[in-house]
């Protein structure tokens, strides 16, 4: 990983921009993959916060053309909503943060 984390930096603030805490938020470094990891805090249907999250994952990753995957977490039951997790691969998250810095935000 590289020295400065901008992407974490960028995420964190635009979860208090928008009202979110920015603890909601959890990022894990795993071998060869960076996850972004964001806990549904409700027992019935899904955290707006969730959402609102995951949105602005969307909106900062997808105009760079940063490859990444989302994954569903379901308590046992499948009804109900854990959590969601976003993985980049190493690489990739590397080119994110390369991109960041160079200011090459659309």
């Amino acid at each position: 990983m590289e020295q400065h984390d901008y992407y974490h930096n960028l995420l964190k603030r635009l979860c208090k921009v928008h009202n979110i805490s920015p603890r909601k938020v959890r990022f894990e470094n795993v071998e060869d993959v960076v996850i972004i990891r964001v806990k549904n805090h409700l027992k019935e249907g899904v955290d707006l916060e969730c959402f609102k999250i995951l949105n602005l994952i969307l909106q900062t990753v997808v105009p760079l053309g940063i490859k990444f995957n989302q994954q569903l977490y379901l308590y046992p039951g499948g009804n109900r909503l854990d959590r969601v997790a976003i993985t980049f691969e190493k690489d990739d998250y590397v080119l994110l943060n390369g991109q960041l810095e160079a200011g090459e935000i659309n």
